[in-house]
């Protein structure tokens, strides 16, 4: 019997030992049963004109398109209409759409069978499905990370952190926790002003903060804390951790990269820097260990959003984290690069 033919064979006897309950409820949100082809070019709701087709990603569709409206790009994001983060994704925007930092709430619909939201970043749809649309500008950090060899200076990473801070601080007032923060889920933009703005794109993860326990999931991203990775109840203190291990990345220390200690899981990884974040660390980012160790101690007292940012500002005596960021752009190739 062929290799492939036993693993087949041992593949079946696995989903065989899962309840069958369990199963389907999470396969509907992974792949809708419904998920409905939409066409480039297609206009929903009369009013967004479908340029492309991003990616699938957690059970979510994602779109680019323009609002015909205003002639403005937008992004749309479809859920099954059974998924249960649509109330949260519509919540989010209308309490924090147009904040800065975060996507301007555009507008949500139901068509094809589904609901969509929408706002100027991000426009959410299910398959017999809801859509949310949101503004869309900008290029993901993890691209500019990507063609600076992930490196940029320590001021910028300084500058960069300390708008994100504000950005969640934002988030955290309303009631909101964002739970995804990483390079991917940045995007930078040059704004009218020429100055280099930091946004938020993705809140796919993000809920109440009073969300109950047992409906946090465990993530095992790079970019989440030992607690999340552990499984415990996700709070305001793992986004701030977030944005340190983003930072971190800005200065190419990546202490939980899969080519890192390969011999390690990503858990026992996130062990060992915890128990001793300087270890891995240089003279240039010993301060993000120091905010490290002491956001871990706000979790038995109460995070004060003022000494996380006082703590930023002592990085480099004197220097003003809300400076602007130093960047080089060629706007006829879209080609972005932080100094």
């Amino acid at each position: 019997m062929c290799l492939f033919s036993v693993s087949l064979f041992a593949f079946v006897a696995l989903l065989q030992t899962i309840k069958p309950a369990i199963l389907q409820k999470n396969l509907r949100y992974l792949y809708p049963h419904k998920m409905t082809y939409v066409q480039n070019g297609a206009i929903l709701n009369e009013r967004f004109k479908i340029d492309n087709y991003v990616g699938d990603w957690n059970g979510e569709r994602l779109f680019y398109a323009k609002d015909l409206q205003v002639d403005k790009p937008v992004i749309l994001k479809a859920f099954d209409l059974e998924d249960p983060r649509i109330n949260a994704h519509i919540e989010l925007f209308k309490e924090c759409g147009g904040m800065q930092g975060i996507p301007t709430f555009v507008d949500h619909f139901t068509t094809l069978g589904s609901e969509f939201i929408g706002w100027d970043i991000l426009l959410l749809f299910r398959f017999s499905m809801i859509f949310a649309v949101h503004s869309h500008t900008g290029i993901r950090l993890q691209s500019i990370l990507n063609n600076c060899l992930f490196h940029i200076s320590k001021e910028n990473t300084i500058r960069i952190g300390y708008r994100l801070f504000r950005i969640i601080q934002s988030m955290h007032l309303k009631g909101f926790l964002h739970r995804d923060i990483r390079p991917l889920t940045i995007m930078c933009n040059v704004g009218e002003n020429g100055e280099l703005c930091v946004n938020l794109s993705y809140f796919g993860h993000a809920a109440r903060i009073d969300t109950p326990p047992l409906n946090n999931p465990i993530f095992l991203q790079l970019f989440h804390s030992l607690n999340v990775t552990r499984g415990g109840t996700y709070t305001r203190i793992d986004d701030y951790l977030s944005i340190v291990f983003v930072m971190l990345t800005c200065q190419t220390v990546n202490p939980f990269h899969f080519n890192t200690n390969r011999h390690l899981t990503v858990l026992e990884k996130k062990e060992n820097f915890h128990a001793n974040p300087y270890g891995v660390l240089t003279p240039e980012t010993m301060w993000l260990g120091d905010l490290y160790l002491q956001l871990e101690e706000m979790r038995t007292d109460r995070i004060t959003h003022l000494q996380v940012m006082a703590a930023v500002r002592r990085a480099i005596p004197g220097f003003d984290p809300q400076s602007a960021i130093t960047y080089r752009y060629d706007a006829e190739n879209g080609h972005l690069l932080i100094n």
